[in-house]
């Protein structure tokens, strides 16, 4: 079944609720923040919204999905832009759980991506290779339980940290709009660090707190 993703659509306001595109809208101008220096690959780049915003801003962007149909309407959104922007970025299809000899790249982009693989290592294992020192992978998942026919991962503070923690450090770990957003320097040796209490606690809280905030809303019949 195709996830027909429809971002670049919430992200303008032209479908879903008005709550759907402020998040929208926040989540991938948080990802946006936190690229860094100038290549960047944008893996499951869906309709190409982040991939373009990037472009404008001078990076020089690759856009990979597995959807043939994604890639195509990204391609006619980048055909819109001016010439300069054009040449900043480029789509095509592609399987992040392949080997591929692309990069270095300075940034990966990984937006609400590792919750439809049962095994996401594989695919953070790859970003790793394909990161230069340094470089950094922006993650967002959604936080909790989110019912999508594709959704394989459940993901919270913690279960995210211990997912990533082999490959990256840690820069921040936020919630915004019911997403986890992640961004983690490549680390420079494959080994896991001494567990951190005061991390450990910190992961603890964010969940909590979050999750105590949606119980709240749950009672009280909000949606």
């Amino acid at each position: 079944m195709v996830n027909e993703d429809q971002v670049n659509q919430r992200y303008y306001g032209k479908s879903g609720s008005s709550a759907s595109h402020e998040a929208t809208r926040a989540r991938i101008h948080w990802m946006c923040r936190h690229a860094r220096r100038n290549r960047v690959l944008d893996v499951g780049c869906s309709q190409g919204i982040a991939s373009i915003l990037l472009g404008r801003e001078g990076y020089e962007v690759l856009g990979i999905d597995l959807e043939d149909e994604a890639i195509r309407y990204a391609r006619a959104e980048l055909a819109k832009e001016p010439a300069i922007v054009r040449s900043n970025v480029r789509f095509m299809t592609a399987d992040a759980t392949k080997p591929h000899d692309w990069g270095p790249f300075d940034t990966v982009l990984l937006g609400e991506v590792l919750e439809h693989f049962t095994q996401p290592e594989r695919v953070l294992a790859n970003v790793s290779g394909w990161l230069a020192d340094g470089g950094v992978c922006i993650i967002t998942v959604p936080f909790g339980l989110h019912a999508f026919h594709d959704h394989k991962q459940t993901f919270y503070a913690g279960r995210l940290a211990e997912l990533t923690d082999p490959y990256f450090d840690e820069l921040t770990m936020e919630v915004h709009h019911r997403y986890l957003c992640y961004a983690g320097r490549k680390r420079s040796l494959r080994f896991r660090r001494p567990d951190n209490a005061d991390r450990l606690k910190r992961l603890i809280r964010l969940d909590e707190e979050h999750f105590l905030a949606y119980e709240r809303q749950y009672q009280q019949g909000g949606k």
